[in-house]
């Protein structure tokens, strides 16, 4: 399986990231976020773009975030940390990011008590330039790495 495969099955796999954000004066900030992740590694989220994180996106599109299972042993460590560029999902993918979306979170369009936060949300998309994957199971402190061709 390639490097590429085995993010993917990680990513795909769980389903909240922890997305850093940057402000205009510097300030930092980090948000948990449910996503969906496609083959091509591309992530799709769903947020207020009023938002603080969404805010820092209109004018700073760099971004970092970590995805980690939960609870884990040391020697069990695996998750993925990365880098990439963020922003409100154009037209063009729309149609990629809620199909996505709704096949990962199928409750998001069921759940009368999101019908009010969703008209006010967008969808965003994470295109990452690099992917860390870290895997102790294979090593006390392995990693890859990914690069976007």
């Amino acid at each position: 399986m390639s490097l590429s495969d085995r993010i993917y099955t990680f990513l795909n796999a769980h389903n909240t990231l922890s997305l850093a954000t940057v402000a205009d004066d510097g300030t930092p900030h980090a948000c948990a976020l449910f996503y969906a992740v496609a083959p091509d590694l591309t992530l799709y989220f769903l947020s207020d773009p009023n938002t603080l994180h969404g805010r820092h996106l209109e004018s700073r599109p760099r971004v970092a975030a970590t995805v980690e299972a939960n609870n884990q042993d040391w020697k069990d460590i695996r998750g993925i940390q990365l880098r990439g560029r963020a922003g409100r999902c154009p037209a063009t993918d729309l149609h990629r990011a809620r199909a996505l979306y709704a096949a990962r979170f199928p409750f998001v369009a069921r759940a009368e008590t999101l019908a009010g936060p969703l008209q006010r949300a967008c969808y965003y998309r994470l295109v990452p330039d690099w992917i860390r994957l870290i895997d102790n199971t294979l090593g006390f402190g392995h990693k890859e790495e990914w690069h976007r061709p």
